[in-house]
């Protein structure tokens, strides 16, 4: 698998998952007695994805990937704007029941979760990069996953169950403790799984546009570093092949 694959696998996922989860965040279900929001599978997922892009190709790819998926779902939900805005739809009666009913779509929450995602998205790219600096990616990849899914998930309870009262909002957000103690687990497996299949350190051409100028400056300095130190070990060689020529001569003139 080439970097370019992988950075643009973690890169779309994001995006897709963040769609995902605001499309899916109002839908509740039940689970043994507990209820639970139905994108608790996906948002874990989003930290994942930013943990793995940091930890393989740094901040500022992660940040390229965060910025574009946002930019993706405000397309989208501008799309789906427009298109359920049109006059003089038509449409089976049933059909469009059971879409509205899906996909009911509530402007305030999926703004106000766009913004706590860009915000969770920044505090785990610069902690996640603190632990890296400091050779601690398990802990930190643990760390990161928990904290934002944690976070995440009771902004999105926070905001679509308000009106229902402190008790129902301290039973959701105890239940949304709970799943995501598991999905944080699941999410750290994935990590490890993700790391052995995608951290290949391979020889490729990287053109000179995707560098900055540091890293060009530093390549330019190496490569004078390298020719020098050849140019001295050849004089080095000049220099003793001439001695033992005059060595010789000397001995054939005894």
């Amino acid at each position: 698998m080439t970097k370019d694959f992988k950075r643009t696998f973690f890169s779309s996922l994001i995006a897709v998952l963040l769609i995902l989860s605001n499309l899916l965040g109002l839908k509740y279900t039940n689970f043994a007695s507990y209820v639970l929001p139905v994108s608790f599978i996906s948002y874990p997922l989003i930290s994942l994805c930013v943990v793995m892009l940091v930890d393989l190709y740094g901040r500022r790819t992660a940040r390229q990937a965060v910025y574009t998926a946002f930019f993706l779902q405000v397309f989208a939900l501008l799309l789906y704007l427009l298109a359920t805005n049109l006059s003089n739809q038509t449409t089976i009666s049933d059909m469009a029941f059971e879409v509205n009913r899906v996909f009911n779509i509530d402007i305030i929450s999926i703004v106000t979760s766009l913004i706590a995602y860009l915000a969770l998205c920044y505090v785990t790219i610069n902690l996640f990069e603190n632990f890296k600096n400091h050779n601690q990616r398990s802990i930190g990849s643990l760390v990161c996953i928990f904290s934002f899914t944690v976070l995440y998930g009771a902004v999105y309870i926070l905001i679509t169950n308000y009106v229902q009262g402190y008790e129902v909002l301290l039973k959701l957000l105890y239940t949304h403790l709970i799943s995501a103690f598991f999905m944080t687990m699941i999410c750290y497996g994935l990590y490890y799984v993700f790391r052995e299949n995608f951290d290949i350190y391979e020889p490729e051409m990287v053109s000179t546009k995707d560098k900055s100028i540091s890293e060009l400056l530093e390549e330019e300095e190496f490569v004078d570093n390298t020719r020098k130190s050849s140019r001295k070990k050849q004089r080095k060689n000049k220099g003793k092949r001439a001695n033992n020529k005059g060595k010789t001569s000397q001995n054939k003139g005894k």
